[in-house]
């Protein structure tokens, strides 16, 4: 059996038509599905390397001489036609097994909501009105889940965001926020599993982190079944889809862009906006930066400053409501909501029961029509931008 080789999915292409082209978002699922070890995590510049270098940057001796390539059919962003992410529709039925229709603008979507904890002392420690330490409670409660990779407060400073593994609802309350600094929460998939033996397992993150997940989902290295032996991709492909088949839901985290760690806390936060990053205690995004410091103040300051200090690699995204997730949330122009997108029947599922259980209360999209026209404006805007990334090297999104 031939193969053409520009369409089979590499380590070395990943290495060259993603990381080296600039569009790896940093998701971490490459390092998390290896089987081998091979590839590790770089926390400063978020990308992945080979640990035990034997060549140049883009050969990994077990790609190369045993034939395995787990790594790149992890990655979101490389199809097999060139410089381009996978197509969100091949996505949308790996994960829900369906493609969208033609007027679901914003992904597959059973409905559309806003949401707000019923715990009127923690909606205000909360990012936006709680629901999704609300939704993640009951899965811990129904025993949906087991865990649950999330971004929370890393010790050295609160604003400085580490991947965690919450093994309890309680521990939910600890990480109830957001940040805006990129986070590889996918990072926790492989701890949560390999580490605390974990088995069901929520996934929260924005877009690029779920679509990661998504993408291995339905995926498989089978290609090399005749040349490589069947032997070795039984291995790779058992290892690979464990960490899919142990995520019984995912959250994902509406999103524009992320920033520079040093830039926006050194550059933006304390010179522009004289604001001690050590005394922030939470941050909002809407439409203008909001900071609320220790000591009481809130401070809004321009957004449009901050995103001289955004991650280039956002550029390449052009999801912002995180279309592949079985629950999309986020604030989007509202105060103390938050807009929900139900997605799976799953999702909808969990959803439901919070409901049920008296943790979140619910409101028709229909009551907030400015959260609507941002939604709307946001998920047009961020398609736009990331066809104009990849034109800009030749290539398309779609």
């Amino acid at each position: 059996m031939s193969t053409d080789s520009s369409k089979i999915i590499t380590f070395d292409r990943m290495m060259n038509e993603v990381v080296a082209l600039g569009s790896c978002c940093g998701c971490s699922m490459c390092v998390v599905t290896c089987p081998y070890d091979v590839i590790k995590y770089d926390d400063t510049s978020m990308m992945p390397y080979v640990s035990k270098p034997k060549g140049d940057f883009d050969y990994c001796p077990i790609s190369e001489q045993i034939g395995c390539d787990v790594c790149a059919n992890a990655c979101e962003r490389l199809s097999p036609y060139g410089m381009k992410p996978i197509r969100p529709e091949e996505l949308d039925v790996r994960v829900f097994n369906r493609s969208r229709e033609e007027d679901e603008y914003y992904g597959v979507t059973r409905f559309i909501c806003a949401a707000r904890s019923t715990n009127r002392d923690f909606v205000p420690k909360a990012q936006d009105g709680g629901a999704v330490t609300e939704i993640l409670r009951t899965a811990f409660e129904e025993g949906v889940i087991d865990g649950a990779c999330v971004a929370g407060p890393s010790e050295e400073m609160w604003l400085k965001a580490v991947p965690k593994v919450v093994k309890s609802a309680e521990e939910l309350y600890e990480n109830a926020m957001s940040w805006y600094t990129y986070c590889a929460t996918p990072l926790m998939l492989k701890e949560a599993i390999d580490k605390h033996k974990l088995t069901k397992l929520a996934l929260v993150g924005v877009s690029c982190e779920v679509s990661g997940y998504a993408t291995n989902v339905g995926a498989s290295t089978g290609y090399i079944a005749e040349e490589r032996g069947r032997k070795n991709v039984d291995k790779q492909n058992k290892h690979f889809m464990q960490y899919a088949e142990a995520v019984q839901l995912t959250i994902g985290l509406c999103c524009t862009e992320t920033f520079v760690l040093d830039g926006f806390f050194n550059e933006y936060l304390s010179e522009q906006c004289d604001i001690e990053p050590a005394e922030v205690v939470k941050l909002n995004v809407k439409g203008k930066i909001v900071t609320d410091l220790a000591d009481g103040r809130r401070i809004e300051t321009p957004l449009k400053e901050a995103r001289v200090y955004q991650r280039e690699q956002c550029n390449y995204c052009g999801d912002f409501s995180a279309e592949h997730a079985d629950i999309s949330a986020g604030g989007v122009g509202a105060d103390g909501w938050t807009i929900i997108i139900v997605r799976s029947e799953r999702g909808e599922r969990i959803f439901e029961r919070t409901v049920e259980k008296g943790y979140i209360e619910v409101r028709a999209s229909t009551e907030f029509p400015v959260s609507m026209r941002v939604l709307r404006r946001l998920t047009e805007e961020q398609r736009v931008r990331a066809d104009a990334q990849y034109a800009s090297i030749g290539s398309s999104r779609l």
